[in-house]
């Protein structure tokens, strides 16, 4: 049974429907009532119901019947829109292209004409025609300036420029749509996707022409702010200032405030320093110049300044000389890091000078590498670091070998009376008392002594008359065979209760004391050392009586290693002597700035001092080197021993 629908009132109903939703959909308010042509309805009745069932092909035929016969009219120009409508949902969009020019020609008055031209702009741009899409998008512009509809159109024409490749005309244009459809958050979204990725894609020449049409909109600190990172990248520092006070004046957004804060504090930081220039603050005069003499050659090494070829990275040395004074480090502190402009500082060597300088090269931000044993330098901050065995270290490794390796048990402390050789006193002494060491005997001296013999004797039991008691028992337990010297000995004997001597002080006076031990007959006791003790005069001056001595070393002159033969060999050439381990640690603290200011990333003090923390596996001749998160050098000591006259590695 066929259905059939009549016209009559339930069709021009309908009509009127679709005619107010198309009309909605092209401008805010639709155009009045108008007369509806009632001449052959009912194919384009029917029509409209294939349309509403979905069934294109059959709407479409109906749609092109009632054209063939239909009048001019305001349903003719539906029928025509809804044929373009179904050759687009048909991926056919030349042939709803011809339905929509004719629809624009034959009505060019109609209200909704705009929204059908706007079409027609979207369809060649889709079909990739952009010149015509924009000669007809300007033409659109030109006639309807004011049109609710202007800003898709703005939109095309972005699609266009971008299509073009013109991203600069694509970025105004999609500024302009994104301002003018503020009331269509799915449009807005949209754009603001193309907007921040053209942004985010885009190289500083292109940001650079993208800042003067952001003036005023969301997107200006964001392209403020990667034209000021870019000019960084570049080095380009007053640039960058210049982006980053643009940024701030852009916005009042908390969270971009604090980045254009960022950039400038950054702009500051590299115009505050010159990377190929690092600084040396070492006493060259004065009562430490032996020790600021050595780091320096070692320093210079390092560098490579000996060398035909330096190969020296670009770097520029400046030294300021402390004369081992607070005064002197300080002022010289002030002239490398303001004047030269230095940025990182080798030094200081002496405790003082360190302590005076560790303050004020935090709060200026310098990063010092200090050659020291400082109790508690680097807890002045994190520009403080400390490439140097600290007694900590030294005292740890020694007792362990003392007693662990060597089985020695009782110990004997002879120590200078100052703030060194009390804060090693009480470090040893901790450190027996942990592993289950005695101490039996422990006697100071005057930091201007040559002269040992009373804490000798006091050690030994012969400064004080001995009691009786003491004498009997001695004699009671003197062998047999020693009976006949006791008698004939007009000297009491020393009383020897312990196996080692620990002494930390320098080798000078190591010099001093180690023969006056063997004078006052304390013979067959280890002799135990700091690092201090290494220089070749020690075996020079005081060989004979150092045999089987113990101490610290930060490296080892025999090494196999064929990079601290090198190191020797290379010394011993420039300056006719042997390398010290002052000289060892500032040959490795060069090599290791060198190393990192190769890197293009680092561009500021902080930059370097980050680095530095971050440094893992760079081999130096005094070992691996690295910092823990204090700034402190993780270092093991290496223990020599004197073997005839030679160091030698234990065991």
């Amino acid at each position: 049974m066929t259905h059939r629908i009549y016209p009559g009132k339930k069709a021009v109903s309908l009509f009127m429907l679709v005619m107010a939703f198309f009309l909605a959909s092209c401008q805010p308010k639709p155009p009045p009532p108008v007369k509806v042509d009632r001449a052959r309805p009912e194919e384009f009745t029917v029509a409209e119901g294939y349309m509403q069932q979905g069934d294109l092909q059959k709407a479409l035929q109906a749609y092109e019947a009632f054209l063939k016969h239909a009048p001019a009219g305001e349903t003719s120009a539906l029928a025509l829109k809804r044929v373009s409508e179904i050759y687009l949902r048909l991926d056919q969009p030349e042939k709803a292209l011809t339905r929509l020019k004719r629809l624009s020609r034959e009505y060019p008055d109609y209200a909704w004409i705009p929204g059908v031209r706007l079409e027609i702009t979207q369809i060649l741009s889709r079909m990739g025609d952009y010149e015509l899409s924009l000669e007809k998008a300007r033409k659109w512009l030109e006639t309807y300036p004011d049109h609710p509809l202007k800003g898709d159109v703005f939109l095309v024409m972005g699609d266009n420029y971008n299509a073009l490749g013109d991203r600069v005309r694509a970025f105004r244009w999609w500024l302009r749509a994104e301002q003018a459809l503020s009331d269509d958050p799915r449009k807005q979204a949209v754009l603001h996707e193309k907007l921040t990725r053209f942004i985010s894609e885009s190289g500083l020449d292109l940001l650079e022409r993208f800042r003067a049409d952001a003036a005023g909109t969301t997107y200006a600190p964001e392209i403020y702010y990667r034209i000021a990172s870019s000019f960084l990248e570049q080095n380009r520092m007053k640039e960058a200032e210049e982006a980053a006070k643009a940024l701030l004046a852009s916005t009042g957004d908390k969270e971009w405030k604090e980045k254009g804060g960022q950039i400038l504090k950054r702009v500051e930081e590299e115009m505050a320093v010159k990377r190929d220039r690092v600084g040396c603050l070492l006493p060259l005069s004065g009562p430490f110049a032996i020790y600021g003499q050595e780091v320096l050659k070692g320093v210079e090494l390092g560098l490579g300044l000996h060398r035909e070829q330096p190969g020296r990275a670009g770097l520029e040395l400046f030294i300021r000389d402390t004369g081992g004074q607070e005064k002197g480090a300080l002022s010289g502190l002030e002239d490398l890091a303001v004047e030269e402009k230095v940025i990182a500082v080798i030094g200081p060597v002496s405790s003082r000078a360190a302590g005076a300088v560790a303050g004020r090269a935090q709060e200026k931000g310098v990063p010092i590498i200090a050659l020291t044993q400082r109790a508690g330098i680097t807890r002045e901050g994190d520009m403080i670091f400390r490439n140097f065995l600290t007694p900590a270290q030294e005292i740890d490794g020694l007792v362990e070998t003392a007693m662990g390796r060597m089985g020695l048990k009782r110990f004997g402390i002879l120590y200078p009376d100052n703030a060194y050789g009390r804060y090693c006193m009480n470090l040893f002494w901790d450190k027996l008392n942990e592993l289950g060491g005695t101490v039996t005997a422990v006697e100071s001296y005057g930091v201007e002594d040559t002269d040992f013999a009373d804490q000798i004797k006091k050690m030994v039991g012969l400064y004080y008359p001995r009691p009786a008691s003491l004498k009997k028992r001695l004699e009671q337990e003197k062998p047999l065979e020693d009976e006949e010297s006791l008698i004939d000995s007009e000297e009491p004997e020393p009383i020897i209760d312990f196996d080692a001597v620990f002494i930390p002080d320098s080798f000078e006076r190591v010099i001093m004391i180690a023969p006056q031990l063997a004078f006052h007959d304390v013979l067959g006791v280890r002799l135990l050392g700091t690092s201090a003790w290494q220089s070749p005069r020690l075996i020079e001056m005081a060989g004979d009586h150092l045999q089987g001595a113990l101490f610290c070393a930060g490296f080892a002159g025999d090494s196999r290693d064929q990079g601290v033969r090198s190191f020797i060999e290379e010394y011993k050439e420039n300056f006719h002597s042997e390398p010290g381990i002052l000289a060892a640690n500032g040959y490795d603290t060069m090599r290791l700035l060198k190393m990192l200011l190769s890197e293009e990333r680092i561009r500021t003090r902080r930059d370097l001092a980050q680095a530095l923390l971050e440094s893992r596996g760079f081999q130096g001749v005094t070992g691996e080197i690295s910092f823990d998160s204090t700034g402190e050098a993780e270092k093991k000591p290496v223990l020599l021993t004197v073997s005839g006259e030679k160091f030698v590695p234990f065991p």
